[in-house]
């Protein structure tokens, strides 16, 4: 009996002996409405539960400087929109694998097409084909967003060529159409509902009607890090996952506490307005179960390569790693709507 109890002892100080030391991991952020289950995850201890010391590092896009710090190690795991600067990194031969969705363009107002206030003249309608000859805010002037003002121009009877583009963070954006800098700005949340609720501008149009369930945060890891620790990758795709349940328990099951939520993501935007929070994060939509649409993905690529916007295209299904999602809802079970 004693020999049986010491045997159990051995196996659980081996189970959590891995984890006697937390393993670290370094994760790219672009401090937006998309990171909230990276949010969630760090405040509830779900990193924690998983033997993860987790550190957010902000950039402001998924391309450039991110690219280069998940190649030379300085990150484990990066995130963002799967723009050209992803598909030409690949094709360069950057080691990298598109691994999980965070959000996708949901029903109800993640992201907006909006115009300044100040152009709308009181009883005028103000239509898409209005902003022709205006000056359009975008977040990139290569990635999605470039994607996503091709399909809104279209639904007016217009193209690029009609409009001028100038490219900004999402948070310079509010004080660019106040100050009459750009006529219109392509907006995520929070900073869509910000901008409305402030009298700022105005929505045109929704993503949804355009783009409804196309992604636009994904989760990458580095090569290094699926190759050297694919445990640890595992384990942080769980937490992750879990996180982002937490989210859609409480935003579209309405069986948590969306002030819960509210909390936590404006402890890490430092928004201090959390009725504007609330109003946008009610509208974001998280993928509760990760999954990748890897036809998207080769369609998106297509659009960039007749546009000139990569180099050559890659075999898509080469830049997807799906096994650690697929073990993440393997142990959770699957997250029906």
């Amino acid at each position: 009996m004693r020999f049986v109890a010491a045997l159990l002892w051995l196996l659980f100080l081996g189970a959590g002996g891995a984890w006697a030391q937390e393993d670290k991991v370094k994760i790219a952020i672009l401090m937006i409405n998309a990171d909230a289950g990276v949010f969630i995850a760090l405040e509830r201890g779900l990193f924690k539960e998983q033997g993860l010391a987790v550190e957010p590092i902000y950039f402001s896009s998924s391309g450039g400087p991110q690219m280069l710090a998940l190649t030379n190690g300085d990150l484990d795991a990066g995130s963002g929109s799967v723009s050209p600067g992803i598909y030409n990194a690949v094709a360069g031969g950057v080691g990298l694998k598109v691994v999980a969705t965070k959000s996708r363009v949901g029903p109800k107002g993640s992201g907006k097409f909006i115009v300044r206030s100040s152009l709308i003249e009181s009883g005028k309608p103000f239509a898409i084909r209005d902003v022709k000859g205006k000056i359009i805010a975008l977040n990139s002037a290569v990635g999605t967003s470039r994607m996503y003002l091709d399909g809104f121009l279209k639904r007016g009877g217009l193209s690029e060529a009609d409009v001028t583009t100038r490219v900004m963070p999402f948070g310079d954006m509010a004080n660019a159409l106040a100050n009459r800098l750009v006529d219109a700005a392509f907006m995520v949340q929070p900073f869509a509902t910000q901008i409305e609720e402030q009298g700022i501008g105005v929505a045109l149009i929704d993503l949804a009607d355009v783009f409804l369930g196309h992604m636009t945060n994904n989760l990458f890891y580095a090569d290094s890090f699926i190759r050297n620790r694919p445990r640890v990758a595992e384990r942080f795709m769980t937490a992750l996952l879990k996180g982002q349940r937490l989210f859609n328990d409480a935003v579209v099951r309405q069986k948590g506490s969306l002030d819960d939520i509210v909390d936590v993501v404006a402890k890490y935007l430092r928004v201090k307005d959390k009725k504007q929070l609330r109003a946008g994060l009610s509208l974001q939509d998280l993928a509760p179960n990760g999954e990748v649409n890897v036809k998207e993905l080769s369609e998106d690529q297509e659009w960039y390569f007749q546009r000139g916007l990569i180099k050559g295209k890659v075999d898509v299904n080469k830049m997807v790693d799906l096994r650690f999602v697929q073990s993440a809802v393997n142990i959770l079970g699957p997250y029906g709507r």
